[in-house]
Parts: structure tokens; C-alpha cells; sequence
């Protein structure tokens, strides 16, 4: 995981779409909500098997006017990417 050298923050700019191989492509999953909300999706896509609890970022608090999604008070939002096969 990359972190922001300057606050030792997860850096969400880490984050791009290309293609690491011919017949996969980096697929970028957000979750915004609560953090139990949060945790438990992240907890539950583990136990389907989807994605180990450690490939997700930790919780980074959502910035004001930062991004076009808008989140209630106090929400936060986790990151991941994942290869998949395209074929």
C-alpha cells in the first residue's frame, strides 16, 4: 500500500486503470459509509471469498469538495484494487 509521505495517509492517487497484463485490468472499488458500515461490507466481501481484509486501505476521511460524491456527516470511505480477468 502507498502512503502520503506527508501525513501518513493512505494516498487515493495511487489509483489508476491500467492494465497490469493482456487479460487483466485493475478495477477500483469504493465503499463510503459509517465506519462499522464500512468495515463490516469490507469483513463480508472477505468471508465471500472476494477480498482479503488487508488489500483494502484503512479508513481515510472523505475531504470537503474533494470529490463529486457527497457524504453524510462523518462517513468515511475505503479503497480497493482489484485485477481481474477479462477473459
Amino acid at each position: 500500500m502507498l502512503q502520503d509521505s506527508s501525513s501518513n495517509q493512505t494516498s487515493p492517487n495511487v489509483l489508476t486503470n491500467q492494465t497490469f497484463e493482456a487479460d487483466r485490468e485493475a478495477v477500483r472499488h469504493v465503499i463510503i459509509g459509517s465506519p462499522l458500515g464500512v468495515r463490516r461490507t469490507i469483513h463480508q466481501l472477505h468471508a465471500a471469498r472476494y477480498a482479503e481484509v488487508s488489500r483494502w486501505t484503512h479508513p481515510i476521511a472523505i475531504p470537503d469538495n474533494r470529490i463529486i460524491i457527497t457524504p453524510e456527516q462523518g462517513e468515511i470511505m475505503s479503497l480497493l484494487v482489484k485485477l481481474i480477468r477479462l477473459q
